[in-house]
């Protein structure tokens, strides 16, 4: 007999984009109102870690320094701050070496700074509440492609060699090949992981600096990049219902994310969530997502006659499902 349970679904909210040109005065006026609004912030590792730091190594570091400033400015009784998504990257690294009473104790220091230096915004998740979500998950796939997307990912590095430009009347090839690869891994033409490989492709620097590219497979770091990679996705998830229940009354209007990696803060508005949907039951246990991608802004030089031509490829089928 199976189990039957309703999925959840959540979409983004109705959105407005103005431009116009406004003096220093408004806009620091406009930079003060954004802050003013409750938000919930997810905080990346890196981000953490800067909060533990001392007044002598800020002063030794002018960003990181720049970083804690803007972090103490958004420290506001209306605002908090999420250690999900650091927890998250702690699990999903199988390099890891910790004993579970090791993570634990790191986990828990890490809360203990992060209260420590909020004096008016709140730490979101109480301690007992992480570390009951450390141990369910605890070496348990987040993402039950991992193992494909690490292979992918040392494929773009070892065998395509993206670390190299390549000449433009070569790319196109190149990423017919890409997108060969992805489908013999049985991953989606349309996943992230395979954008942002087609992003360096064609010359993206945001996208080259977050993979981190190497010139020899032992110095390419693939579970750092798919880390990066894979905060777009995990931000949707929590992004679309978190403001979803601030229309409803929810207490933050807002989900924003903070992180010291440019090469992630070049390429995240290109992934804009619509849509994400959650199903639970005795078979069926997973979460899909819509995005609105911009690809031609991740594909910083392509033309645009390749650039249809990529499109179709992309968008052909290809007899995978998408999933994450």
């Amino acid at each position: 007999m199976t189990s039957q349970s309703n999925p959840q679904e959540f979409h983004r909210g109705p959105q407005m984009t103005l431009s116009m040109q406004l003096t220093a005065e408004q806009l620091a006026v406009m930079k003060e109102w954004h802050a003013s609004v409750p938000t919930l912030y997810f905080l990346d590792i890196c981000v953490v870690g800067a909060t533990k730091l001392s007044d002598a190594a800020l002063e030794r570091d002018a960003r990181k320094k720049r970083l804690v400033e803007h972090l103490q400015n958004l420290d506001r009784p209306q605002h908090a701050f999420s250690y999900l998504l650091a927890v998250l990257e702690k699990i999903s690294d199988s390099r890891g070496v910790a004993t579970d009473a090791e993570l634990e104790e790191q986990i828990l220091g890490d809360l203990t700074a992060l209260r420590a230096f909020f004096k008016n915004a709140r730490v979101y998740e109480p301690d007992e509440f992480v570390i009951q979500f450390l141990r369910e998950l605890r070496r348990q796939p987040i993402e039950l492609q991992r193992s494909n997307y690490l292979s992918f990912l040392e494929a773009i590095n070892n065998r395509f060699a993206l670390k190299d430009p390549v000449a433009p009347a070569l790319r196109l090839q190149k990423a017919k090949e890409i997108l060969d690869e992805a489908d013999s891994l049985s991953i989606s033409r349309q996943q992230p992981v395979v954008a942002l490989a087609l992003a360096c492709l064609y010359g993206n620097r945001a996208a080259k600096k977050l993979m981190k590219f190497k010139s020899t497979a032992e110095k390419f770091n693939a579970e750092n990049a798919l880390a990066d990679i894979m905060a777009i996705p995990r931000l949707a998830r929590f992004k679309l219902e978190i403001e979803y229940m601030g229309r409803q009354g929810g207490r933050y209007l807002r989900l924003d994310f903070i992180t010291d990696d440019d090469g992630l803060i070049g390429v995240l508005d290109c992934f804009e969530p619509t849509a994400v949907k959650h199903e639970n039951s005795s078979d069926v246990s997973g979460t899909q997502y819509t995005f609105t991608v911009k690809l031609k802004r991740l594909l910083t030089e392509i033309g645009p006659d390749e650039y249809e031509e990529l499109l179709h490829l992309l968008i052909a089928e290809s007899g995978v499902a998408p999933e994450m």
